[in-house]
């Protein structure tokens, strides 16, 4: 009995840790794949050039990453961003990937969708608590012309 009462905390502890530590780790999966794929669909979603375009364009995508996410993030926590490249921006805390510069010879300078999302998690233990933020940031090639 004795060294049960002197094990059973720190199992507990252990047990406790790995569940919110797995449970965090899951977390940053889906915020990952939640930002990818909310990329992928504004790389493939058309601006159009009206007043609005860019405005409803960006909460189209933001609105799609939180769908993506399950529940796990909010408008507020997402970060949209529609950029010409010039090799220094760091719109949304995503810096253009190297050689995204538009080609000067192009008629059209390339365009890039950068999508970022944070969001803060608990990992617990009987002894300690800690609140990382998961973040996940990504840049995507704009597929379309803006019409």
């Amino acid at each position: 009995m004795v060294e049960l009462a002197l094990v059973l905390p720190l199992v507990m502890a252990l047990l406790l840790g790995i569940f919110t530590g797995g449970h965090a780790y899951f977390q940053k999966i889906s915020l990952v794949d939640a930002v990818r794929e909310g990329a992928r669909y504004g790389a493939s979603l058309q601006v159009s050039a009206d007043t609005g375009g860019l405005t409803a364009w960006k909460a189209n995508v933001a609105d799609r990453v939180v769908q993506l996410s399950g529940g796990e993030l909010g408008a507020g926590d997402v970060c949209v961003a529609l950029v010409t490249p010039t090799g220094s921006d760091t719109a949304c805390g995503v810096s253009d990937p190297p050689g995204a510069q538009a080609d000067p010879t192009s008629l059209a300078p390339a365009s890039l969708v950068k999508v970022a999302a944070s969001k803060v998690t608990t990992i617990e233990t009987v002894f300690f608590t800690s609140t990382p933020t998961l973040s996940a940031r990504v840049a995507a090639r704009y597929e379309r012309d803006v019409v």
